[in-house]
């Protein structure tokens, strides 16, 4: 029988560092009583880094390298063709080696143009969730714009070749825990050796649509969509409450849970950093310092004493040698070349083991927005250099709209506007991606402009803010980390094209089962792979997401601005004509 516990890894989406309760000292408007207090019993992981979007740390995850060696440096769009890498070896493959049981449940984000880039192909023995990186929490609907549906996403797979593509209305956040239950219920009657069980929640992104009764803990919040992403944290308080409930029940003592957001808090759609700077995608604390813990229910058997934090750097990849270390197979990795480092013993003593993180590296030609960017954590000191997509700090909303030291009005107010019209005219799904382009292509460049590339120097000990940029006075530090970049991305292998979505007559969704649902026929069809898995990806053919977006926003809110000009000359003519014919009735009168 395989050594080592069951591990299950949850994985939160989009979540902030002010959005667990104890990281800032209770000082949020959200209500997180049982991650809180399960946190409490367990060691709180305060200096745990990810990538600034959610692929890039789902892959630095998987492979225990960072994102940069995997190609996968920014969050993938819909019909991309990319995916892992077939030659690295995964996390699920390497503990199935030694006798684990592998088994996944909600959002993958890591390619299915493929069945081979598949969860069932990557070494998880089964599969229930979504494919991309964003859906409608209820019917599980994908829109690129108001009138361009996607598909559908949810599939249950195996690694024999059976899947089932059936809809089911529950909410995603309660299925996805539902589902990753049953599999530990399942596992409970059927093995004995340990299991590895990835749950990877679609919350808190965005669409940001809670539960009734969720939503109802939030109405002391006065920011719309910091109210209604509260409601979605409310659900994920109550998941990870039963998911650590069941694992005690079903797998025992012998366990470990790690809990950790995939990136920061995405603050214009209703998470907080706060104290950290800025947020999601971008390479501050903010976007990259994720609220994690983990809980040991063998009372300290593989992390040590809990009830305490741990301050020391850690990084994402750092799990995979981790849970190898637990699993008494640290062989596996020797020849591996990771990045991700064995935090097993660190853990215990509460040491350093890790002094440096590569946050970000890429040029203009590998990236959606042809921005370019290196951002490097060594010792206590962290350089950034490039294009800052969101330079400034957010706080608490005390009014309804965001509160941000940004103090001009362009284009922070019109964009908080124009989203909220968005949502108001056509519902948050299907605006959803409209708004996701506007905080890339209108709020980030414009900011990313208006103060030009940077030089960045931070000294995280005096000032984990993030406010005083001392690059002038430490030239010696700054040119000692810039030739360590550059000599990473001289080693690095060449990146995945991301950004490239597949076009021509493909045929991308298949037609699932819908009934019981209000989901009318039509829109029945389910993402699913398109591509035979020997088939030569450079030959397909594939255009920028970024300029298809364009494209749309201009043909879409165009269309909507014509309409208005539509009504409003409409109107105007009906008003003429109401005019005249009151000076009409006038003359009939005199006359």
């Amino acid at each position: 029988m395989a050594k080592g516990p069951n591990i299950v890894y949850i994985l939160l989406d989009d979540v902030g560092w002010a959005d667990f309760g104890y990281n800032v000292n209770g000082n949020t408007s959200i209500p997180t009583p049982y991650i809180d207090r399960i946190a409490g019993e367990g060691i709180k992981l305060k200096s745990h880094y990810v990538q600034p979007t959610c692929t890039p740390s789902r892959a630095s995850l998987l492979t225990g390298r960072y994102a940069r060696n995997t190609g996968l440096t920014f969050a993938m769009f819909p019909d991309s063709i990319s995916g892992l890498p077939d030659e690295m070896p995964t996390m699920p493959q390497l503990l199935r080696k030694v006798g684990y049981s592998a088994h996944m449940v909600g959002k993958w984000h890591l390619g299915h143009a493929q069945w081979k880039q598949l969860p069932v192909r990557k070494g998880f023995e089964s599969f229930t969730g979504s494919f991309m990186g964003d859906l409608d929490s209820y019917d599980k609907s994908v829109w690129l714009g108001y009138r361009k549906f996607q598909s559908l996403d949810w599939i249950e797979a195996h690694e024999n070749g059976t899947y089932k593509h059936q809809l089911n209305m529950t909410h995603a956040t309660k299925m996805i825990t539902d589902t990753a239950i049953e599999r530990m219920h399942q596992h409970k009657q059927e093995k004995e050796n340990p299991l590895f069980l990835y749950v990877s929640f679609t919350a808190a992104h965005s669409p940001l649509q809670a539960e009734p009764e969720d939503a109802i803990k939030c109405t002391h919040i006065p920011h719309l969509w910091r109210r209604q992403f509260c409601g979605m944290m409310v659900g994920l308080d109550k998941a990870i409450a039963r998911l650590t409930e069941a694992a005690q029940e079903k797998l025992g003592d012998d366990t470990v849970i790690v809990v950790s957001s995939d990136n920061g808090g995405s603050v214009w759609f209703g998470a907080l950093n706060q104290p950290l700077r800025s947020g999601k995608i971008t390479v501050f604390e903010g976007g990259i310092r994720a609220s994690a813990f983990v809980r040991d229910l063998s009372n300290g058997k593989y992390i040590g004493k809990g009830g305490r934090e741990f301050h020391h750097k850690m990084h994402i990849s750092d799990w995979l040698p981790t849970f190898l270390s637990w699993a008494d197979s640290k062989h596996l990795v020797e020849d591996l070349n990771l990045d991700g480092i064995d935090q097993s013993e660190a853990l215990k003593a509460g040491e350093s083991v890790r002094d440096e993180v590569l946050v970000e590296l890429y040029s203009p030609d590998e990236t959606h927005d042809k921005a370019r960017m290196s951002a490097y954590i060594k010792g206590k000191y962290k350089l950034i250099q490039g294009d800052v997509r969101d330079p400034y700090h957010y706080t608490e909303p005390t009014e309804d709209h965001v509160k941000t030291s940004d103090d001009q009005i362009f284009p922070r107010v019109i964009y908080e506007q124009l989203s909220r019209l968005f949502d108001a005219v056509w519902g948050e799904r299907k605006a959803e991606v409209y708004r996701m382009a506007l905080t890339n292509f209108l709020l980030f460049l414009s900011y990313s402009k208006r103060i030009g590339p940077q030089l960045m120097l931070f000294d995280l000990e005096k000032d984990v803010e993030e406010r005083y940029n001392i690059a002038g006075g430490h030239p010696e530090i700054v040119a000692d980390i810039l030739k360590t970049l550059d000599e990473i991305k001289r080693k690095s292998p060449p990146m995945s094209e991301y950004y490239k979505m597949a076009i021509g007559n493909l045929t991308k969704t298949v037609v699932g089962d819908c009934s019981g649902t209000p989901i009318p026929e039509e829109y029945c069809r389910f993402a699913h792979p398109w591509l035979a898995d020997d088939a030569d990806l450079n030959e397909v053919p594939t255009e920028s997401f970024a300029k298809m977006m364009r494209v749309r926003l201009l043909i879409d809110i165009g269309s909507i601005l014509l309409g208005f000009l539509v009504i409003i000359l409409f109107l105007f003519y009906c008003l003429c004509c109401r005019g005249k014919s009151k000076e009409m009735n006038l003359k009939q009168k005199k006359n």
